[in-house]
C-alpha cells in the first residue's frame, strides 16, 4: 500500500513515494526499475514525512560531490536534481539524487511538530519552499541560503496541505483558509469538505484567472475553488469520483483542464473540461477510467485480481493521446503509456500477474514437517516403571465457573493502558477506552504516570477525529485528564500546550462554530412537533366527543311494565282511580268539575275549569246535566 506522499520529477524521468515503513523510493520510468531507495537511519536522521523536487543551477547552496557521467548527461550539465524533505522533528533536508545522500539540512527553529506538507512552485518563486506543520504553522525557507526565513502563525489547529501564489497563502485542515502572507489575516475561509484535506494543488490560467484543487479523506469528490475571485467561498466546479482521491495531476492546454485522478480502489480517472464553462450544480464525470485487471488464464483463477494504480498523468505522457499509468505494489511497480480512445469510456487493461520476489523453497531443497506435540514428557529411571496416571476429567460447570473473569480493577486498567500506548496496539487501547465508569477513570487516570500524559493526549485527540460516539468516549477521558494533571500540564509551557493541544481545540473550534445555527434550527423543529402533537390531541378529543352517546334508553323488564298497568288500571278494585274519583265527588269547594264517560271496558275522565273552558266543553256539560 502507497502513502499519498507521491510525485513525478520536474523532467518527468523518475517518480517517487514514501514507502510505509519511511523508505524513500525512487523508480526510473523508462525502466520501470528502482533507481534508488534511501533508509535513513533513525540514529542519525529522522524519518522523512514529505517531500518535493526541484532543481537548482551549477551555483547550488549544496556543495554535491564529483557526478558521474551519466547523472550530468541526464539531466544537464548545470542542473542539478534535489529532493526537499520534511522531517518528522519539523526540519527540512535536501536529498541528492546524484549522490544518493542528504546533502544539507536548512538551518533554523523549524516545527515544533512533524511536516505534514511541504510545496514548492518554480514559477511562482524558484528559491523558496513552503512547510505546513501539525503545530498550526507555515514556514518559508531559503533554497540558496539554506535557512528559515519566515514564520506564519495560522492557528492552532492541525495543518495537512499548503500552497502558496503571489501574496496569498492557501492552508487545508478541516477547512480551507486564504491567508494575506504580510499581515497575517484570514481573507476567505471555503468550506465545503467534511474531514481533514489532504491532496491540494494550483491550477493558474493567467494573472486573472488561478483556483485551487482540492481533496479530503473521506470525499469523493474533488472541489475546484476560484482564488481570483474575491466573494467565492465555495467551490465552482466538483469532479466525482469512484473512491477517496489519493493522487491528482492537473493539466491546461489551450484553457482545458486535463484532470488525471486516481480513487483509493485504483482506479485512474480522467477528464477535460473547458475552464470559461465550469458549473457547481451537478459533480462532472469522468470522461475516461482506467483499471488494471491481471491475466486469469496464466493465474488459473476464477476471480479476476485488480493491480492498483498508485499514480498517473497526462503531462509527461509521451504521446498527447496518451496517458501514463503506474501500477503495481511496492515490492514491484511497472510504468506503461496507454492510448486514450475517445469511443471507450471504461478501459479494463488485462496484464500479466507482477512476479514479486518471494521466499520460496528451492527444487532440491527437502520438504521437512516438524511434528506439533501438545504434551511432552520426559522419562527417566526414577519414573519411566511409574504408571501413568489417569487424567480426571472437569465437569463442565467448574470450567465454566474458571472462565468468569473478575470485575477490572483500576490497578488492571492502569496497566492496559500504560502496555496499550506503549506497544500502540488498537484494540487494548479500544477495551480499555469502552470503560464508560466515571469513577473507574477517575482512580486510573490518577495512577497515570506523568510520561504517558502527551500520549495519551494523542490517542484521545484521534478519537475526537471519528464518529460521535467515540468523540463521547474522548470527552470522557479527556475532562478528568486536565483535571488531575493540571499542574503537569502547565508546567509545559504555552507553546508545548498548545502543540498538545491543538487537534482537540481545533475540532472543538471547528464543531462550536456551527453551534448557534443549529441550536435555532433545534427550536424551530421543537416548535413545529409541538404544533403538530397539538393538533393531533385535539383531533383525537374531537372524535371522543362525536363517538359520545346523546341519548341513553334503557329497557326495563316484562314485571315492571305489568306492575305499573295493575296500578293505573281503573276496573280492578281499589285501584288509585277510584280514591282520586270518590275524593273529588266530595269535594264542596266548587273549583273543578269531573265527568266521567265509560265506553264498554274503556273509562276516562275530562278535567274542566270554571274559569276559560271551551264550547266544545259546555255544550257536553248541558247535556249531561238534562239527562
Amino acid at each position: 500500500m502507497f502513502s499519498i506522499s507521491r510525485e513525478f520529477s520536474p523532467c518527468g524521468k523518475y517518480c517517487a513515494y514514501i514507502s510505509q515503513q519511511g523508505k524513500f523510493v525512487v523508480h526510473d520510468v523508462e525502466t520501470s526499475d528502482i533507481h534508488q531507495v534511501y533508509t535513513p537511519n533513525m540514529h542519525l536522521n529522522v524519518p522523512c514525512t514529505s517531500f518535493a523536487w526541484f532543481q537548482v543551477g551549477g551555483d547550488a547552496p549544496a556543495k554535491t560531490k564529483k557526478k558521474s557521467k551519466k547523472a550530468r548527461a541526464s539531466l544537464g550539465e548545470n542542473v542539478q536534481l534535489l529532493v526537499a524533505f520534511g522531517t518528522s522533528k519539523g526540519g527540512v533536508a535536501f536529498y541528492s539524487l546524484a549522490t544518493a545522500s542528504i546533502e544539507r539540512s536548512c538551518k533554523g527553529d523549524g516545527h515544533t511538530a512533524p511536516i505534514t506538507a511541504i510545496y514548492f512552485n518554480a514559477s511562482h518563486n524558484p528559491d523558496t519552499l513552503y512547510t505546513a506543520g501539525a503545530d498550526g504553522k507555515v514556514i518559508e525557507w531559503s533554497i540558496s541560503q539554506c535557512k528559515q526565513q519566515k514564520v506564519h502563525h495560522i492557528g492552532v489547529e492541525k495543518l495537512s496541505c499548503v500552497l502558496a501564489h503571489g501574496d496569498k497563502i492557501l492552508t487545508g485542515a478541516k477547512q480551507l483558509k486564504l491567508w494575506d502572507a504580510e499581515s497575517g489575516t484570514v481573507e476567505r475561509t471555503l468550506a465545503g469538505h467534511t474531514a481533514n484535506t489532504q491532496l491540494l494543488q494550483l491550477i493558474s490560467l493567467d494573472e486573472e484567472h488561478v483556483y485551487a484543487l482540492s481533496g479530503s479523506v473521506n470525499d469523493r469528490n474533488l472541489s475546484l475553488w476560484s482564488l481570483s475571485d474575491e466573494d467565492a467561498t465555495s467551490a465552482v466546479a466538483a469532479f466525482a469520483l469512484d473512491d477517496v482521491p489519493e493522487y491528482i495531476a492537473p493539466k491546461i492546454v489551450d484553457r482545458k483542464l486535463h484532470l488525471v485522478a486516481v480513487s483509493r480502489t485504483g482506479v485512474a480517472h480522467y477528464f477535460v473540461r473547458d475552464m470559461s464553462k465550469l458549473s457547481v450544480k451537478k459533480p462532472y464525470r469522468a470522461a475516461h477510467t482506467f483499471e488494471i485487471a491481471v491475466d486469469t488464464v496464466s493465474t488459473k483463477k476464477q476471480a479476476v485480481d485488480r493491480l492498483p494504480v498508485f499514480v498517473a498523468t497526462v503531462q509527461y505522457a509521451a504521446q498527447q493521446e496518451q496517458i501514463l499509468l503506474g501500477y503495481g505494489t511496492e515490492h514491484s511497480v511497472r510504468f506503461e503509456h496507454i492510448a486514450i480512445e475517445e469511443d471507450v469510456k471504461q478501459n479494463v487493461i488485462i496484464r500479466e500477474p507482477m512476479k514479486v520476489m518471494e521466499g520460496k523453497a528451492k527444487d532440491g531443497e527437502l520438504k521437512a514437517k516438524t511434528p506439533i506435540l501438545d504434551k511432552v514428557e520426559y522419562l527417566n529411571s526414577a519414573n519411566s516403571a511409574r504408571k501413568s496416571v489417569k487424567e480426571v476429567e472437569i465437569p463442565m460447570e467448574v470450567r465454566l465457573e474458571n472462565l468468569s473473569t473478575p470485575k477490572t480493577s483500576s490497578k488492571n486498567m492502569i496497566h492496559l493502558l500504560m502496555q496499550g500506548m506503549h506497544s500502540r496496539d488498537a484494540t487494548l487501547l479500544k477495551s480499555v477506552f469502552a470503560v464508560d465508569d466515571a469513577e473507574m477513570i477517575q482512580q486510573t487516570l490518577e495512577r497515570l504516570p506523568s510520561q504517558y500524559v502527551s500520549p495519551l493526549l494523542n490517542e484521545l485527540s484521534h478519537l475526537m477525529q471519528m464518529k460521535t460516539m467515540h468523540v463521547k468516549t474522548a470527552v470522557c477521558w479527556l475532562k478528568p485528564l486536565i483535571s488531575i494533571h493540571a499542574s503537569q500540564l502547565m508546567a509545559l509551557g504555552s507553546i508545548n500546550l498548545l502543540a498538545n493541544f491543538s487537534t482537540c481545540l481545533g475540532i472543538i473550534e471547528y464543531r462550536v462554530e456551527h453551534l448557534n445555527s443549529l441550536s435555532k434550527l433545534r427550536g424551530r423543529l421543537g416548535l413545529l412537533i409541538d404544533q403538530i402533537d397539538r393538533s393531533k390531541n385535539q383531533a383525537a378529543n374531537l372524535d371522543d366527543i362525536t363517538s359520545g352517546n346523546v341519548l341513553v334508553y334503557q329497557e326495563g323488564d316484562d314485571s315492571d311494565v305489568e306492575s305499573m298497568l295493575e296500578k293505573d288500571d281503573p276496573d280492578l278494585p281499589g285501584s288509585s282511580n277510584e280514591e282520586m274519583y270518590d275524593d273529588d265527588d266530595d269535594d264542596d269547594d266548587g273549583e273543578e268539575d269531573e265527568t266521567v264517560h265509560e265506553n264498554g271496558d274503556f273509562g276516562s275522565f275530562v278535567k274542566r275549569r270554571q274559569n276559560g273552558y271551551s264550547k266544545k266543553d259546555s255544550d257536553e256539560e248541558s247535556m249531561d246535566v238534562s239527562d
